[in-house]
């Protein structure tokens, strides 16, 4: 197999096993509704994944020293395995035991690959850089490709489809050159810089996860449709990517990136409308900072060091540990917020009920078929729309109009918070980064 050819085949099965970390954002409210569970509860979809993958990914980078190809070998058919089994998963406790397994197989793929990309690269900056893209590509992607999938196939399908395109890199892998075995003692990780990795993750946790359930549970737009909003991010960290080499200094280009993620999420905070227009300029800010903080971190840590695929686990670890920490402040900030925003949003519901031109004898009617909505919602924005079925007189419309609103305002009010909190994380991760540049 050409060099090229297998450079692109480790590529994709980087990309694949880190978007897992936040593929099935989009499909959330799909295994929600399909599983009965609540919002935290579902989230461990994600969180799951992320916990065992910043678990194994140094234990694998271990490993990976010594038999890369066999170690990535096994992680591809693990991964796909555990994907096959999060496909037909029966229950939510099932779907759960698969992502964990899922990411074990990740942590074997990702750091072993770092090993094989660095066997046949001309050096091992060329073979990070690989890497590095090829990790920001599917992770920055994962939501916007769920989402698509999601809405033309079901959630099931995002996990069938990972089993053939996990197997296609085997044939890259198989035959792929390997180096002698490392016998140095292993360096300890740049803390600094990991710390630095963990807290800008939380804050993209933010921009990941919340941005998509805004787009979906909140502001209800159809998962293909916030599939394709969101693919604004990831455009925005390739291309950043591509002219990051332009700025000189790798710790200057990671602040940067860091203010620029904050300087989206406080955007995102601030938003003046339910309207997904209005996140287009935040998204770029925040895809922009992703490319730049992201690469010029990982290429930071792993600079000079004997055992590239060790310090390359231990990136994984923080970044994943970050997205962990993001997820568990995250989630019950915003949940909190939702039914605190969403009652008020009642509230000013039922005042625009009374107010409404609708007659007298229906108001009472109107008002059971809204709450037997949001009863069926169980802690998502409801859909007020099916208790309006069958009336199209204009002081009807006017009063589901006007009760929209309210809650589209809920929901932009209840993330707001979460985005900002996000935006605080992206600007601590400046703190590590002055003291390794003190350090230096």
């Amino acid at each position: 197999m050409r060099p090229a050819a297998r450079r692109l085949l480790l590529g994709l099965a980087v990309a694949l096993a880190l978007a897992d970390g936040s593929v099935v954002t989009l499909a959330l409210p799909d295994i929600l509704a399909e599983f009965d569970v609540e919002i935290p509860t579902v989230a461990w979809v994600l969180t799951s994944y992320n916990i065992v993958l910043a678990l194994a990914a140094v234990p694998a980078a271990l490993l990976a020293r010594r038999r890369a190809r066999t170690v990535c070998v096994a992680g591809v058919v693990v991964f796909a395995a555990a994907s096959a089994a999060c496909a037909v998963a029966p229950s939510f406790a099932v779907l759960l035991a698969a992502r964990c397994v899922q990411a074990l197989g990740g942590a074997a793929v990702i750091t072993a690959s770092l090993e094989l990309l660095a066997a046949q690269e001309p050096s091992d900056e060329e073979a990070v850089r690989v890497w590095v893209r090829a990790g920001i590509l599917g992770a920055a992607l994962g939501p916007a490709a769920g989402g698509i999938v999601t809405q033309v196939l079901g959630w099931e399908w995002i996990f069938a489809l990972q089993v053939p395109a996990a197997l296609v890199a085997v044939a890259a892998i198989w035959g792929a050159p390997t180096r002698e075995p490392v016998s140095e003692p292993a360096e300890r990780p740049d803390v600094p810089i990991n710390a630095a990795l963990a807290l800008l993750s939380a804050a993209l946790a933010a921009a990941l996860f919340l941005l998509v359930l805004l787009l979906v549970n909140g502001w209800r737009l159809d998962p293909a449709v916030a599939g394709v909003v969101v693919t604004v991010m990831p455009l925005a960290a390739i291309i950043a990517t591509s002219y990051a080499g332009r700025i000189e200094g790798l710790l200057v280009r990671a602040a940067a990136g860091a203010i620029l993620v904050a300087g989206g999420l406080a955007a995102l905070g601030l938003l003046p409308g339910a309207n997904w227009l209005w996140t287009i300029p935040p998204q770029l800010l925040v895809g922009a900072g992703l490319g730049l903080a992201l690469s010029a971190l990982t290429q930071r840590a792993l600079a000079g060091r004997a055992s590239q695929v060790l310090h390359g686990g231990w990136t994984i670890a923080s970044r994943h540990a970050g997205v962990v920490l993001g997820l568990l402040l995250l989630t019950p900030l915003f949940t909190a917020a939702l039914d605190r925003n969403q009652d008020e949003a009642l509230a000013a519901g039922t005042a625009a009920v009374l107010d409404s031109a609708v007659p007298p004898l229906d108001k009472l009617r109107v008002a059971q078929d809204v709450l037997t909505e949001v009863d069926r919602a169980k802690g998502r924005m409801p859909d007020v729309a099916p208790a309006f079925e069958g009336h199209d007189e204009p002081a009807y419309r006017s009063l589901e109009a006007a009760l929209i609103d309210q809650l589209d305002r809920a929901a932009t009010n209840a993330f707001s918070s979460s985005f900002l909190l996000g935006a605080t994380l992206a600007l601590a991760a400046l703190v590590p980064l002055a003291l390794a540049v003190r350090r230096r």
